[in-house]
């Protein structure tokens, strides 16, 4: 299909330092995920709540599955919503959740006329009246842009400013607010997809929240996404209570996991890489499936290295990679992308890896 990538005599510029060429966007490998994925959206679209869980190690590509469909869900008028959890001691997941959801409001705001909008505020004045709106507009301050005659009692404009405000409402109470809104704002013609990323860190208040809109039989139509660390979780975890409360409720859920790239795929992705036949770089693939059982990102990492450490170089008298396989065999490398990782980040200076410690105390904010 590009043929301009395997041609060895194209011009090259001896003076830049050549890179790897991987396909932008390119999900190697998962194939069967996607069409997956993509069946399951497309059930919603005809207006019922589904789940879907995608498990697998870090690195492993799940949110880059996630990513093929939300441009499917932008396509067809739909709305995306995402928030990733955080191990950190300070992070609140069902602070997490809510956020998410207010965002949604700005969302609306962007994407609809002002005809549009104009309905929209009129169906959540009819669904909460004059007593609830004000709470509404004090768990979501954004709604408020929605329309000029919601007003919030509380002088903030993210959840975050004042969790004390959001600590006043017990569960209950919160799940049954969200739950009438997003039976406003969703709909088969506007469907909202809800990505939830490393749920192994969520807790059974936000899981709550989520049984709570996705069980509603009144009109919601949303697509949730969960993504999990699948070697992070026990038996007990809260995500597999929401499984099963799903299951007893009748929604339909959807369980994939995911592993690491078999041989071919991976031959297939240091072929895009390299712009070379696959035949031409088995050899090496080979060897790099060895090291690497096929876990994408830790592929992408081994791949960096050997060209950061010259073991994989650009000939400019042959045009084309060439690389040492006894050395790259003799490779010593852990079962896991974490000591490349680290070792990445020894490499820099004092001054940069103190200030990727202070980034890390703020967790995936960053």
């Amino acid at each position: 299909f590009d043929p301009n990538r395997f041609l060895f005599d194209r011009e090259v510029n001896s003076n830049i330092q050549q890179q790897l060429h991987y396909r932008k966007g390119k999900l190697y490998g998962r194939d069967k995920e996607e069409t997956l994925i993509t069946d399951t959206f497309c059930r919603v679209t005809r207006g019922k709540s589904e789940a879907l869980f995608i498990g697998g190690y870090s690195g492993s590509g799940k949110s880059m599955l996630v990513d093929t469909v939300r441009v499917q869900v932008k396509n067809v008028g739909g709305y995306v919503i995402k928030h990733k959890f955080d191990e950190t001691p300070h992070h609140r997941p069902l602070m997490g959740v809510i956020l998410a959801i207010n965002h949604l409001c700005s969302i609306i705001k962007a994407r609809l006329t002002p005809m549009s909008l104009v309905e929209v505020a009129r169906t959540l004045s009819e669904e909460f009246g004059d007593v609830d709106l004000p709470l509404l507009a004090r768990l979501l301050p954004n709604v408020c842009q929605l329309s000029p005659d919601i007003r919030s009692e509380a002088p903030y404009s993210s959840p975050l400013q004042d969790e004390a405000a959001i600590d006043t409402m017990n569960l209950r109470s919160i799940c049954f607010t969200l739950v009438r809104f997003m039976r406003v704002v969703s709909s088969p013609r506007r469907p909202v997809m809800l990505f939830l990323d490393d749920l192994q860190w969520a807790d059974e208040d936000a899981l709550e929240v989520v049984h709570s809109i996705l069980s509603d039989t009144m009109g919601s139509c949303i697509f949730f996404v969960g993504s999990y660390r699948d070697n992070e979780v026990s038996e007990g975890h809260a995500m597999f209570e929401l499984m099963d409360k799903l299951e007893n409720s009748g929604v339909p859920k959807t369980k994939v996991s995911l592993t690491g790239l078999c041989q071919e795929d991976l031959n297939v992705m240091i072929s895009d890489a390299l712009c070379l036949y696959p035949r031409i770089c088995k050899p090496l693939s080979d060897i790099v499936f060895q090291k690497t059982n096929g876990g994408p990102l830790f592929v992408l990492e081994f791949m960096q290295s050997l060209l950061g450490r010259g073991v994989l170089q650009y000939s400019l008298d042959q045009k084309r990679w060439v690389w040492n396989e006894n050395i790259i065999r003799s490779e010593e490398v852990t079962n896991n992308v974490l000591y490349l990782l680290s070792s990445k980040m020894n490499d820099l200076p004092g001054n940069a890896r103190t200030i990727l410690k202070v980034m890390a105390c703020f967790g995936t904010s960053v």
